[in-house]
């Protein structure tokens, strides 16, 4: 809110002032949503309050504490934010947030809305002396493809009302994220036009298939018409296609909420002044995203005027797995993703399913539960949240120590006949060995099945590959022969077959189940330009011609 310009400059300097003392001391806040059980989408908006009046050094605020207040919330620790929305930025401000968030892989926009030169009291002090201009920010995580300033000036502002937007990939999608400042008048005419004209960019946006993200300092209450432009119907009277993400917090909901049983308000917890006004908000696109939680932190008094708030959520169609098998990709950062089959051979767009995965040498896939080993040597299982299909170190379970001495990992099913599924690795040395599971969480004693695997640089265990309905092996050898090995269902496996030639284009071979949902399992490999080409199994221990499914899947990267 530019109260500097709603109230005048010694108002606004006494209010800001009681609210510095008022706010000294942080107070317990409702709704709280922890970092370690939030969805995995990320978002931060904060009106950063320029440098001058009302925050300015001598009323106790400063520019380090504005960009520890921010930076901080990209640690994964804290909130690993994918996108930040910032309000009332001054440009050298920017800069340095900018430098920064670039190691992070953050990537933002700024748009001037007041060139404000050396003597103005907005923004007071740049690090070279001059004072720069004062406008508008965003950030995302990764790399944006697409920037635009929307200017929503309806006429008769006291200065532009712009937007600045960029299109990026979040958690590999493509959506559109705006920073936006709606005008601060006590009438709402001008605000209430400005919303409308942004809600309208939103809906074409979305239209085109694009989620949307807003974040910023709306200047009105939820209950006001323009907060209806942008909620949808669901929570009363809004016409809008967008989710806040506190409108589920129910300790400030409104009355007629809390007597209807709502589950849904147009409502939140406050953001601003010391009257204490939700005028802050992250809206997100209904349509795209789900599971949307949010909730705003104590006033860093020494910060801004504005209260920070975060929001998170899941992607509408990510959930537990599906019909269909999927590949599962570990990224430089230690994030992990599942990428769903669908029928067609292709895989569906990410899913963020866990964080802090880089500590794992090998991963496998054991139906929906995951099979991993930490550089310690340590087996551990991990369970899929039957909800949201996640994998959180809260629920995983300790199935063994000493493997570190193994170089691969597979979790072929059932590879003995006795009914529970068994896990395969293979030591160093090229012996390969089988843990014959026990039906619960933890393996027997190792037998050892085979010797001189070493002359393979890809195994996997693809399943019944053959259609006998038992669990069989392959494996590619460095001259890029693929190599067939009939499971006997009995712990051991026939004589091997080739299948195949010229497999060593490819840096990684997967075998994920069946991906296309025709009962077979089928093959992924991953060629050097980063493509993803898709082998549908026959069900008789061969496969159809190749079909390219994806692109842009980093060399180094596990997939299983």
């Amino acid at each position: 809110m530019r109260l500097r310009k709603a109230l005048g400059t010694v108002g606004a300097l006494l209010g800001s002032a009681a609210a510095a003392l008022a706010l000294g001391t942080p107070v317990a806040q409702a709704d709280i949503v922890a970092s370690g059980t939030a969805p995995a989408l990320r978002f931060v908006s904060y009106n950063m309050c320029g440098s001058g009046s009302p925050c300015t050094d001598a009323l106790g605020f400063s520019d380090e504490a504005k960009y520890t207040t921010i930076v901080e919330q990209t640690n994964g620790s804290v909130w690993n934010a994918d996108q930040i929305f910032l309000q009332e930025v001054c440009r050298y401000q920017y800069d340095e947030l900018a430098t920064r968030l670039a190691p992070k892989g953050f990537e933002g926009l700024y748009t001037t809305t007041v060139q404000l030169g050396t003597g103005s009291g907005l923004c007071a002090k740049g690090p070279d002396g001059t004072k720069g201009d004062y406008g508008m920010a965003v950030f995302v995580k990764g790399t944006v493809t697409e920037r635009k300033v929307l200017d929503l000036t309806a006429g008769g502002e006291s200065e532009p009302i712009k937007a600045p937007c960029v299109k990026s990939y979040t958690q590999g999608r493509a959506n559109w994220a705006c920073s936006v400042h709606l005008y601060w008048a006590t009438d709402a005419t001008l605000r209430n036009q400005e919303a409308q004209y942004l809600a309208s960019q939103a809906a074409a946006w979305q239209e085109q298939g694009y989620p949307v993200v807003l974040g910023g300092d709306f200047n009105d209450t939820p209950g006001s018409g323009m907060a209806g432009t942008f909620y949808t119907p669901g929570t009363g009277s809004g016409s809008g296609i967008f989710t806040e993400v506190d409108e589920t917090d129910k300790d400030y909901f409104t009355t007629a909420c809390a007597t209807a049983g709502a589950s849904r308000c147009r409502s939140g917890e406050t953001t601003f002044g010391s009257s204490r006004r939700k005028i802050d908000y992250l809206f997100l696109s209904a349509r795209h995203f789900k599971n949307v939680k949010g909730d705003v932190l104590p006033r860093v008094t020494d910060a801004s005027d504005h209260d920070m708030i975060r929001g998170a959520a899941s992607w509408a169609d990510c959930g537990p797995a599906g019909a269909t098998d999927g590949l599962f990709r570990r990224d430089a950062g230690g994030a992990l993703y599942r990428y769903a089959g669908r029928t067609d051979g292709k895989l569906a767009a990410p899913c963020k399913v866990g964080v802090g995965w880089g500590t794992m040498t090998e991963v496998a896939q054991d139906g929906t539960t995951l099979v991993a080993v930490d550089g310690g040597g340590t087996l551990w299982r991990y369970p899929a949240d039957p909800a949201t299909g996640s994998y959180s170190g809260s629920t995983r379970v300790q199935a063994g120590t000493g493997w570190q001495g193994n170089d691969v990992l597979l979790a072929p099913g059932d590879f003995d006949g006795d009914g529970k599924a068994d896990l395969i690795g293979r030591d160093t040395a090229g012996a390969l060995w089988l843990y014959p599971g026990d039906g619960a969480d933890g393996y027997g004693a190792r037998k050892q099945i085979g010797s001189g695997w070493q002359m393979f640089d890809a195994l996997v265990a693809p399943g019944d590959f053959d259609g006998d309905g038992k669990a069989d092996l392959i494996g590619r050898d460095t001259a890029g022969g693929l190599w067939f090995y009939k499971g006997d269902g009995a712990g051991s496996y026939a004589p091997r077959t080739q299948i195949g030639t010229g497999w060593q284009t490819y840096s990684a071979l997967v075998a994920p189940g069946d991906v296309d949902g025709d009962g077979k399992a089928d093959l992924i490999g991953r060629d050097a330009a980063k493509d993803l080409w898709f082998y549908a199994g026959d069900g008789a221990a061969y496969y159809a011609p190749r079909t390219r499914i994806g692109y842009g899947y980093p060399d180094g990267e596990l997939l299983f």
